[in-house]
């Protein structure tokens, strides 16, 4: 099989499952068709793989019943599905999708610089607040809050039960509230004086 001529009773022994002629076809294109690969994608393992399904699509192909044309026409098709997979690769190995030319430039979400400045601030205004605070405010605010931490490990460490935390929680904003509304009118009040 050697020198075989790609003909209509080779394709028929495809449809058919001929193994020898399954085998041939692999062994006469696989060198190519796996060179092409490497050269596409740079990857001898994605290439080894490409190669695989390139070979499975085709047998896929004949099995299905479809046929060519012009049977002398194999080579092409062969290099042509492996092409295709190479392209279906390289769409699901690519990170990021690939922008068009004349996509609208993306957006900046980060903060500006004044938004930057107004953050910093506000931390810096909220950590002085919870400074001020008492210590079993600053904390049960922190815990609960800040880091989240499960109520009821809360209220078993500190014996209470949830309905008296809501009621701890709910003294401890107040505060919180109360510290921010005062600092705030000192704020406006010295900017005012300005």
């Amino acid at each position: 099989m050697a020198d075989v001529l790609f003909d209509g009773a080779y394709l028929q022994a495809l449809a058919d499952r001929n193994e020898d002629v399954e085998q041939h076809l692999v062994a006469h294109f696989s060198r190519s068709v796996r060179v092409k690969l490497q050269i596409q994608l740079r990857s001898p393992e994605l290439a080894q793989d490409a190669s695989q399904e390139t070979f499975l699509r085709v047998f896929n192909y004949f099995r299905s019943g479809k046929t060519l044309d012009n049977p002398a026409s194999l080579p092409g098709f062969v290099h042509k599905v492996s092409h295709n997979i190479a392209l279906e690769f390289l769409r699901s190995s690519t990170r990021h999708p690939q922008l068009s030319e004349d996509a609208p430039e993306p957006v900046d979400r980060a903060p500006s610089p004044e938004g930057q400045v107004v953050t910093e601030e506000r931390k810096r205004v909220v950590q002085r607040i919870l400074r001020d605070l008492p210590e079993k405010d600053r904390e049960l605010l922190r815990r609960v809050f800040l880091e989240e931490e499960d109520k009821d490990a809360v209220c078993a460490e500190l014996g209470v039960d949830r309905g008296y935390l809501r009621v701890l929680l709910y003294r401890a904003r107040v505060r919180m509230k109360t510290a921010w509304l005062r600092l705030e009118g000192r704020q406006t009040a010295h900017g005012a004086s300005r």
